[in-house]
Formats: structure tokens, sequence, C-alpha cells
């Protein structure tokens, strides 16, 4: 029952296309392989599941404080590697440390795999940008 009252009162649309535009290499500390951004590979990395896989994922995982604190959207970065999995989980927007953490947290613990990202047809790792929007009602 809780979780289909917390799955009223939020809704994530993390896939979806942000209103900022990320256009620019974000300082990613992973050593390595070149990073490429999105726009700069022929294929973007895909979940293999499917994009509802991470709403699922989030809706299920993401806590919130008890506090009201009005918080729109978390704006993650994080690279997909050529394996497949996820790292170097970075928030880029400011957002109240409760909801940075708790994102990091559940993105950290999100080990659903990845298509990587393809350039001039070999696997490349690839910077992402995850919008999370957040809805309380």
């Amino acid at each position: 029952m809780k979780l289909v009252i917390f799955a009223l009162f939020l809704s994530f649309s993390g896939l979806a296309q942000s209103e900022v535009v990320y256009t620019k290499k974000l300082n990613h500390t992973v050593s390595g392989e070149k990073v490429y951004l999105e726009s700069d590979v022929d294929i973007t990395p895909k979940l293999m599941y499917g994009d509802n896989a991470m709403n699922r994922f989030l809706s299920r995982n993401f806590k919130y404080p008890k506090e009201n604190i009005a918080v729109s959207e978390i704006i993650c970065s994080f690279i997909v590697e050529i394996d497949g999995s996820i790292s170097d989980i970075k928030v880029v927007n400011e957002v109240p440390e409760f909801y940075s953490k708790e994102a990091l947290r559940v993105l950290d613990k999100f080990d659903e795999p990845w298509y990587p990202a393809v350039k001039n047809n070999v696997q490349v790792r690839c910077q992402y940008i995850l919008p999370i929007k957040i809805n309380r009602i």
C-alpha cells in the first residue's frame, strides 16, 4: 500500500529530455580511454531492458526526506562503460544535500546493463545525462 501511495506522490520521467542541454564534458575523474559526449557518438547508450526499467527502479528505491523541501529535478551524470556498467556518478545541479546523496545512493545500486555508445562502429565510453524529475503532490 505504501508503494502505491508513494508512486502516486511522485512521478519520475528521468529519461525524458531535460530543459537544460549539457554540451560540454563534465569533469569526470575516471581514468582510461576517452569519454565521449552523447552528441559525439553515432549511437547513444541505451538501457538493455528499456527506459521503464530505470523509472521503475527509481520510483521503488528513491526515499524522500520528511521535510517538505521543494525540488523539481535532480540532474545526474555518469559514464556508460564499454561493458555496459555505469561509473563515476555525479549530481550536476544544485539541490539540497539529502537529494544529492539519495540520487547517488540509488544510482550506485542500479545494476541493469546498458548497451554502450558506438562511434565509428566501435563501442566507446560515453557521458550520459539523466534528469530525474520529481513531482510531489
